[in-house]
């Protein structure tokens, strides 16, 4: 049985991305309201340049790097330091009942141990429970909804 996913709230502000077509595959992201540099994002060949990571590879980063974020703070407030964190998506692809491909399994490796090793039982109870604290991969696992809409301009091109 799955979750259900929470509601959007008050309580947490919403952020934007803006992606553009640069040219075919290749779009640029940008930020809105940040310093962030733009990201180029590609499909690679192809029917891409691979000028960027593709969707799937993008959603890996996203795992790993939230992944890899929340040991780290699960650590520090346990105050436990760590080797430095080092981390390992794999993305596997199946096909749905569709037959369209989808990314079947995420597969994480995360390698990082205690700097002191009198530290090792404060260290493996975060382990246990960073997951939980993972926003970007708790979503993903739930399953988030996504909304959308495609609009075109009265009259054709804008």
């Amino acid at each position: 049985m799955t979750a259900t996913p929470p509601a959007p709230s008050d309580e947490f502000p919403t952020v934007r991305v803006d992606v553009s077509q640069v040219d075919r595959y290749r779009f640029e992201v940008t930020y809105p309201g940040t310093e962030l540099r733009p990201l180029t994002v590609d499909e690679g060949p192809p029917i891409g340049t691979g000028a960027g990571p593709d969707p799937a590879l993008a959603l890996a980063g996203a795992i790993g790097h939230c992944l890899g974020s929340t040991l780290f703070n699960t650590c520090e407030r346990s105050r436990v330091r760590t080797t430095a964190i080092r981390t390992q998506v794999t993305v596997s692809f199946g096909r749905n009942e569709k037959g369209h491909k989808r990314i079947a399994a995420l597969t994480v490796r995360i390698d990082c141990a205690p700097v002191d090793a009198a530290d090792r039982e404060r260290f493996d109870r975060a382990v246990a429970i960073f997951e939980e604290y993972c926003t970007v991969t708790g979503s993903v696992r739930t399953g988030i909804p996504v909304l959308t809409e495609v609009r075109a301009p009265p009259g054709g091109a804008p």
